[in-house]
């Protein structure tokens, strides 16, 4: 694939989820810099802990201890200080406060209680300085880890989950899952929460199957045409499984697909290799030195027209 649609097709991607994101939380405007950092506000101020140790959002009842709400039967253009348009468009309905909880957090056993002693930004790190409630991210698993590692805190799974357990795959660990896991991995590395004995990024877990089984995208052609492009944009996928030396050792034989193109070593600015150096001058020091370059600049210097 070309590297510039590579690139586009990923832009795309991340845009997208960008755009997904916009579209929740547009209910409400909130900034918690102005509360808690401007005005200094406790957080137990607004969210309120129930008798089983969770804790809710603030609702109009709460914000009119210190804001002038007047008559919520009949709105007026002061409401959007807090309510968006599109919330005025439903009768200032609140549908949607902040980013939804993912789906990870579907079997979650948590309380508010047991954490008391905490403050809220230990585990809602960076909350104080949002000024929108679309800045809001939901603790993952790097920060309950913090603390639940066995001493400070229990880390076994059900500790925290209901059904999530090291001995049972997670649900989408069925059908073609082992064929299609590489481009979850890629974006998500909480295979280690399972697998953290013998797993890293570049670790055994992986390279324990990649060395007998290839990996779905090594097809007939990949060789000749495809892996270059790819260690071009993520050589440290490739060292998972390979070392420099045994790009090296093929290419000593081998001449890489790009060298055999009839212009590759032309006497003109535009050659192919000229091109390919501008490109990416890494590639080239693979398996070449500058040494090899002036081996031929030496006594040749080419100027564009």
């Amino acid at each position: 694939m070309n590297k510039k649609v590579y690139l586009l097709i990923i832009s795309v991607i991340i845009f997208s989820f960008n755009l997904v994101g916009c579209k929740k939380g547009a209910d409400l405007k909130f900034s918690h810099n102005l509360h808690v950092v401007e005005n200094e506000i406790e957080c137990s101020t607004c969210h309120k802990a129930d008798d089983d140790g969770n804790m809710s959002n603030p609702d109009m009842d709460t914000c009119s201890d210190c804001h002038d709400i007047g008559d919520t039967d009949k709105p007026t253009k002061d409401c959007l200080m807090c309510h968006t348009v599109n919330s005025s468009k439903k009768d200032y309905e609140v549908s949607e406060g902040v980013n939804p909880k993912p789906a990870s957090y579907n079997d979650l056993i948590f309380t508010h209680e047991p954490h008391s002693d905490y403050k809220c930004g230990k585990c809602h790190e960076g909350i104080d300085n949002t000024k929108s409630l679309q800045k809001i991210n939901w603790p993952k698993m790097d920060k309950c880890k913090e603390c639940h590692d066995g001493d400070t805190a229990p880390i076994s799974c059900d500790t925290c989950h209901t059904k999530v357990r090291k001995e049972i795959p997670p649900e989408n660990h069925s059908g073609d899952w082992e064929s299609n896991h590489g481009f979850t991995s890629k974006f998500d590395d909480s295979c280690r929460f399972c697998h953290d004995k013998n797993f890293e990024r570049n670790g055994k877990f992986c390279v324990e199957c990649h060395t007998s089984k290839k990996p779905k995208d090594h097809i007939f052609n990949w060789k000749s045409s495809q892996h270059g492009m790819e260690a071009t944009l993520d050589r440290s996928k490739c060292e998972e499984c390979h070392t420099a030396s045994y790009c090296v050792d093929c290419h000593k034989s081998e001449k890489p697909f790009s060298h055999k193109v009839g212009n590759w070593m032309a006497f003109s600015p535009e050659n192919g290799h000229a091109e390919a150096a501008k490109e990416n001058f890494r590639s080239c020091n693979v398996c070449h030195t500058t040494s090899d370059c002036m081996k031929c600049h030496k006594s040749i210097i080419l100027r564009t027209p």
